[in-house]
């Protein structure tokens, strides 16, 4: 055998140390056999040295660079040995030294590619830039550990995001599979999302399902790059695409969770029409992003209703007096000083100052020094977090205050003196600080956000044993919103506001707006059955509604109404006919007319009995409040109770699966957003979206190619080339 060439490539530098043979049948495979390896005999004895380089070289080049006899090669020549490296395994039998065979077999061979997978999953769990491989500090180390994984990375970060891509390319059959053995509907929830600078958009796409035991997973299946507006039917269009990419059909399709805007009802009903469901049905509000906007109204109130006044004139007086409020009270003047400390010096002012808090602290009193808290504008829970940590650092807070109004005003003075201008300066370091009493708002508003503390942290995580974060605890989290506010507001209704020594009003007046806008959200949850459906099917929560709503049977009709109206489409179609009634014989004592009549109707009995939601809810015991806090999970238990009641376990599995927010896509906008940095803004769009999907697969359990077993053969039959093209690899670029 010798090389061969052809006129459609340059023939690569491997071949100077072994031999290029074409098949016979198929000239298109190409293998490269290494010289010494078959001289030696080490490829019939069973060894390595055959490599199929029909699409990539890498392979055959890192074995050529292994440092043992007869290789050790690079494109630029022979490798020449470090003094004091560590042999491998191999390597050291290879030097001659005596080993036993059963110790030689239990060594076994160093996986190539096995490494080469490890190797991608280590730098995408950890968001390190593909370039880390090519480090020459990076392959010395690992080159200590075993020669033979530094000869396995690969060269050039192209190269590893090509693997990254055909490993997305082997994960993703994986994901349609589960999704097509899913025990319950498939439920979906999107968002957008936009990069720093505004430059691409993302749309996050995630899937809730639960698989044949009852774990619910929550599964990112798509970022797809948004370019334009995104209009509601342009987010339609693009979730009909990931549908029919993941074999998502109107049969598997679930409930819709996404945030209030507008565009994703237009969304909805454009998918409804083409999947043929109850568009109000199916469009669920994401439970978190609700409270959020009620507690941006206890903050900042934004409902005119509130102010409980009809007089135009008055109602645009208190606005404005509501505005200065914000800017000039506690909140607005604790907020100003927060953002004020930004520079190092300034947080080093402030270290200083809890240090001399501390202290004047009893020892076991004292606090580790602290950062603080900013608030994001968009975010309530950042100023809940703010004011928090603003409470427990008091002291430095007012120390720190102090000290800037102080240093003003001697300015101040002097330029007075002088007849200057007074310097620039923000409003609250010429006011008098935070008192004592502004602290107590602060408290008090503090007081008002807890409640929405708890119901976020309730309704916006899954948890590990799936119990929280679901449909089932939207309602019952809503009516405890309710009742805190109305407890809160409630105080304030006798308090005269209009005497000079009155409290301000500006709390009452929130509670109010966030009061109206829960209320709000509360109402909308009638226009889907889903709410009330997963409540009732909830062994724990069974008889809440009947409970709460005792006092309003109207609400209990109308809900009952919508889930039987649900039910009905599981319940099995009823094949044996009623008993029927016997003729009343016309000629009857009194006593037999009136016996026949206060007997129960056997058809009634018949038909309850053959109910299996009837059965199930006056059969089975509802859980404790033990059972539902330790190691309770609903969906585990309808698929334990599927031989009792397979149609009503199967509508309970697909409801109580419906996850009660959109989080997930936050969370994957944000591991996203980590991706991108420091250095990858040039990554292009499909390939950012490819290798966010493999990692979240990957943490989910899904396993890549050698973890499986299977022949690289049969991954793919796409040439790297064609890769490169397709998530233009070529165009990314790292700064090292």
């Amino acid at each position: 055998m010798k090389p061969l060439t052809t006129g459609r490539r340059v023939k690569s530098w491997i071949f100077q140390h072994g031999y290029r043979v074409v098949e016979l049948y198929d000239q298109n495979r190409v293998w490269f056999v290494c010289k010494y390896c078959h001289i030696h005999k080490v490829i019939d004895t069973g060894g390595s040295g055959v490599f199929d380089v029909s699409k990539a070289t890498s392979s055959a080049a890192a074995h050529l660079g292994l440092q043992k006899r007869g290789h050790g090669f690079t494109k630029d020549g022979l490798k020449p040995r470090r003094t004091g490296q560590q042999l491998s395994l191999r390597q050291t039998l290879e030097t001659g030294v005596a080993v036993s065979q059963e110790a030689a077999n239990a060594m076994g061979n160093f996986n190539i590619q096995q490494f080469r997978e490890v190797a991608v999953f280590c730098l995408l769990d950890n968001n390190l830039p593909m370039e880390l491989l090519a480090r020459p500090s990076f392959r010395e180390m690992i080159s200590l550990a075993n020669p033979e994984a530094e000869a396995a990375l690969w060269v050039s970060p192209r190269s590893v995001a090509t693997y990254a891509m055909r490993l997305f390319q082997y994960m993703q059959p994986q994901i349609v599979c589960a999704l097509s053995e899913a025990a319950s509907k498939i439920h979906i929830s999107f968002d957008g999302w936009t990069t720093k600078g505004g430059k691409r958009g993302f749309f996050g796409v995630v899937a809730h399902f639960a698989n044949a035991s009852g774990v619910i997973q929550d599964l990112p299946i798509a970022l797809p790059h948004l370019a334009g507006s995104h209009t509601g039917d342009a987010i339609a269009d693009t979730i009909k695409k990931t549908l029919q990419e993941y074999s998502i059909g109107s049969d598997k399709l679930g409930y819709f969770v996404l945030d209030n805007a507008a565009n994703n009802d237009t969304a909805v009903s454009s998918l409804a029409h083409a999947y043929d469901f109850n568009a109000a049905h199916r469009r669920l509000r994401c439970g978190p992003h609700t409270l959020n906007l009620i507690g941006q109204a206890i903050i900042f109130g934004s409902n005119q209703e509130a102010y409980n006044n009809n007089n135009d004139e008055q109602l645009q007086t208190e606005e404005v007096y509501m505005q200065e409020w914000r800017q000039e009270g506690p909140l607005g003047v604790l907020i100003d000083v927060i953002n004020h400390i930004k520079t190092p010096q300034q947080h080093e002012i402030f270290r200083s100052f809890q240090t001399a808090a501390n202290a004047e602290l009893p020892a076991r009193e004292r606090l580790h020094v602290l950062e603080p808290v900013k608030p994001v504008v968009t975010r309530w829970n950042s100023y809940y977090a703010a004011f928090k940590r603003a409470t427990q650092l008091q002291a430095a807070y007012n120390s720190y205050a102090e000290h800037y109004i102080n240093a003003l005003s001697l300015e101040d003075r002097r330029a007075c003196q002088r007849g200057n201008k007074l310097p620039e300066a923000p409003s609250w370091m010429r006011s008098t600080g935070l008192t004592a009493a502004d602290w107590a708002v602060i408290t008090e508003y503090q007081d008002c956000l807890e409640p929405l503390k708890l119901a976020t942290e309730k309704l916006e995580g899954r948890g590990k044993a799936g119990k929280y974060g679901a449909i089932y605890e939207t309602i019952p989290v809503f009516e405890y919103v309710l009742g805190a506010l109305e407890a809160r507001t409630r105080s304030y209704e006798q308090v005269d506001f209009n005497p000079p020594d009155a409290p301000e009003d500006h709390l009452f007046v929130n509670l109010r707006a966030a009061w109206s806008k829960a209320n709000d959200y509360y109402n909308k949850l009638d226009r889907s059955p889903a709410y009330y459906a997963a409540t009732c099917l909830h062994p724990y929560y069974k008889y809440y509604c009947e409970n709460s709503w005792v006092d309003k049977p109207e609400w209990l009709t109308s809900a009952n109404a919508g889930f039987l109206q649900l039910w009905q489409s599981y319940k099995p179609q009823r094949t044996r006919p009623l008993s029927q009634t016997t003729a009343k014989p016309r000629h009857r004592g009194i006593d037999d007319v009136i016996g026949a009549l206060v007997r129960r109707n056997k058809a009634q009995v018949e038909a309850a009995h053959d109910d299996e939601y009837e059965r199930w809810r006056t059969q089975e015991p509802e859980w404790t409040s033990e059972q539902y806090l330790s190691d309770g999970h609903p969906v585990k238990y309808w698929i334990q109770l599927r031989s009792k009641y397979p149609c009503l376990s199967q509508f309970a599995i697909d409801i109580l699966t419906i996850p009660a927010s959109s989080c997930d896509c936050e969370r994957l906008f944000s591991e996203l957003g980590d991706l991108l940095e420091p250095r990858r803004r040039a990554l292009g769009s499909e390939l950012l979206a490819a290798l966010q999907l493999v990692r979240s697969w990957r943490r989910a359990g899904f396993d890549g190619l050698y973890n499986n077993g299977d022949d690289e053969d049969k991954w793919s039959d796409v040439k790297d080339e064609e890769i490169v093209q397709q998530y233009d690899i070529e165009g990314w670029s790292t700064t090292p």
